[in-house]
């Protein structure tokens, strides 16, 4: 059961990445909370550093870690690495919620409703 679950939660997860490339055109410049790598790099050099990051609160507040070689600002991949891991935790979280409401209905169904 453990590895089903856990092969779903993979399979969600890939789906959800899959379906949010499809769309990434439709957000670019749209998304509040993630503006993207080159609306955040303000001087254009390729990084962000962490005075440009706050234009993103989940990066500015995850900096540190995701500033993998320690050098204060985050290249393109790094940026990136970091974005990818917040979407997998948001699909995550929304693959679980999902199934907890969907646990909750099958088990608010489950009673007899049958009579003699």
């Amino acid at each position: 059961m453990r590895l089903a679950q856990s092969l779903f939660f993979l399979v969600a997860a890939a789906l959800a990445l899959a379906v949010g490339a499809a769309y990434a055109d439709d957000k670019i410049g749209k998304d509040d909370n993630d503006p993207g790598f080159h609306a955040l790099d303000k001087n254009k050099d390729g990084y962000i550093s962490r005075a440009e990051a706050k234009g993103n609160p989940t990066l500015s507040k995850n900096f540190k870690e995701a500033d993998k070689n320690g050098d204060g600002k985050l290249s393109r991949t790094e940026y990136l690495t970091a974005m990818t891991k917040q979407d997998a935790k948001t699909a995550k979280s929304k693959v679980e919620n999902a199934m907890d409401r969907n646990k909750d209905k099958r088990d608010a169904g489950s009673g007899s409703t049958s009579s003699k």
